[in-house]
């Protein structure tokens, strides 16, 4: 029968390797977050633009515009 020494350091090994494969997935998790996070805020700026952009615009005089022609139209369906 083996020492029980050997026994021991077998199962020291196993839990460092296990402990080295699973710093390894956290690791590589990380990484994925990351890069999800990196793509949800360029998603978010881009959204940002366009809303001052189409806010921009509103106040630029195709808002106005838009609001003149509504109520030219509904100024004929009253009418009838």
């Amino acid at each position: 029968m083996p020492p029980m020494t050997t026994f021991i350091a077998v199962c020291m090994g196993l839990i460092v390797l296990e402990l080295a494969i699973m710093i390894g997935v956290f690791s590589f998790a990380m990484l994925k977050v990351r890069d999800a996070a990196q793509a949800v805020e360029v998603t978010a700026y881009r959204v940002d633009q366009e809303v001052l952009s189409f806010g921009q615009s509103i106040r630029s005089g195709w808002g106005q515009a838009f609001k003149t022609l509504l109520s030219t139209g509904l100024m004929l369906f009253r009418r009838d």
